[in-house]
């Protein structure tokens, strides 16, 4: 069975923890609100909320054992009736005790069960829990079948790897590193040498990573993956491969395009041809359909590439439904009179909790989101002017391509070494110079109640 995801906005499980686990003689605990989504046999429930009682709130408290008063539950959960927006009871509590091997006890088994057949008795709540010990947790969620109360695996994901905390739950990995990650002949060992051996195994171990588009931008993005270690990726395109693709798309070749070859599957294949033991995924598919909903509700990062509004709102929309962190990616080139006027690009991260989006900084036109998704509505906003109507071949070189999906990936490995301090938006521009510089004004510009981002 997949482990069900509890995942946190940025910075909240590292605070979840630093408070818990602050008083290392007496059990603490917390409650969480949560709103849960499912797809297929994944879910995933997004933490909301978190609520942490008062001393007066505790009936009793010891090393090892916590009683509240009823009445603080009570009202918590009178209050999240009120509040809607969320379906979920998740209780947090400490056995500041262990050092490791965090685990429910009998008692915790017993509680739970009894909980969770009242929730869905009385609210029709849906329940999950975690436990923490001083060095990691065991979490679970509750289901019901018929009568009876099951037990479900489920795994916190804080939105970066600087910010996880280790599953008792998990096997270890083993001593000796995978093939991979060996010091002497492994694919990874000068990335080894460069971000460190529990970096690498982290990024080859325990990430999935979405390409959404994987033309001349995405499967750059998806080569430099690979050869920085991902080895779980699903690529994202519906498109084939055409003659004009070739300066550009990496792994696709004149057989290719002769045999209008679909794009995913020729930089699947051109990945494997690195690394065969990674596991490239090609969905030959639109970002709209709803058949990738229960692979992307499992990925850990979501890097979106493409070139059209409806896909890019479609992709921020993923991203902010299941609680994935987004890096979105663009080039752009100008031409006039036969001079390029301007070249440049920009990545932005937007985690969720960072309170940031596309559609608050301004990348996405809605205008042009109802004319890509409605033939008819888009040809009479040509017809009135307010868009082209037209498909435009933009102006394409590979060296922008590739230097945005380096900075891409860089900006990802980032958020696994913490070695920088890298702001939401990274613009590069190649025009009286090569410059690289963050756009502080965007961010400050967006509206702070956005309806897509804002909780």
């Amino acid at each position: 069975m997949t482990p069900l995801r509890i995942r946190f906005p940025q910075g909240e499980f590292a605070r979840l923890r630093d408070r818990l686990l602050a008083d290392p003689g007496r059990e603490s605990f917390a409650l969480l609100f949560g709103q849960r989504e499912a797809a297929g046999d994944a879910v995933v429930i997004r933490v909301i909320d978190s609520h942490f009682p008062q001393p007066a709130d505790y009936e009793s408290r010891s090393l090892a054992h916590l009683r509240l008063r009823r009445e603080y539950v009570y009202d918590r959960l009178v209050a999240m009736q009120a509040r809607g927006g969320v379906d979920t009871v998740i209780d947090v509590h400490t056995h500041p005790f262990a050092s490791r091997g965090a685990a429910f006890s009998g008692q915790d088994d017993a509680d739970e069960r009894a909980f969770h057949r009242w929730l869905t008795d009385t609210l029709e709540v849906h329940y999950a829990s975690l436990v923490l010990s001083r060095s990691d947790y065991a979490a679970r969620g509750w289901e019901r079948v018929g009568d009876v109360s099951h037990p479900r695996p489920a795994r916190a994901r804080a939105q970066t790897a600087l910010e996880q905390w280790p599953c008792a739950d998990e096997a270890r990995p083993a001593q000796s590193p995978a093939a991979a990650l060996d010091p002497e002949t492994g694919f990874l060992a000068r990335g080894a040498l460069a971000l460190g051996l529990d970096v690498l195994r982290q990024i080859v171990e325990d990430q999935r990573i979405a390409v959404i588009g994987v033309g001349g931008l995405g499967s750059a993005l998806a080569e430099n993956l690979v050869h920085s270690g991902f080895h779980h990726l699903h690529l994202i395109d519906h498109d084939q491969v055409e003659t004009t693709n070739l300066n550009r798309i990496v792994g696709a070749g004149a057989e290719d395009a002769r045999h209008h070859r679909l794009k995913v599957e020729a930089v699947r294949d051109h990945l494997l041809r690195i690394n065969p033991a990674a596991r490239s995924e090609a969905h030959p598919t639109t970002i709209e359909d709803p058949s990738l909903l229960p692979a992307l509700a499992q990925c850990d990062w979501l890097l979106l590439a493409t070139d059209t509004h409806a896909s890019r709102f479609r992709t921020q929309e993923l991203a902010l439904r299941f609680g994935i962190p987004l890096i979105s990616a663009g080039v752009n080139i100008q031409v006039a009179e036969g001079r390029i006027t301007d070249m440049s690009g920009e990545i932005i991260t937007a985690r969720w909790g960072d309170r940031l989006c596309l559609n608050c900084l301004g990348r996405i036109a809605p205008t042009q989101v109802a004319a890509e998704t409605m033939a008819e509505l888009g040809a009479e906003l040509a017809r009135r002017g307010y868009v082209s109507g037209q498909t435009v071949k933009e102006p394409a070189v590979k060296t922008l391509n590739a230097l945005l999906a380096a900075l891409s990936v860089e900006t990802l490995l980032n958020q696994f070494t913490g070695r920088q301090e890298l702001p939401p938006i990274l613009v590069y521009e190649n025009n009286r110079l090569p410059r690289i510089f963050p756009d502080h004004e965007s961010p400050a510009r967006r509206p702070k109640g956005c309806f897509h981002c804002s909780w």
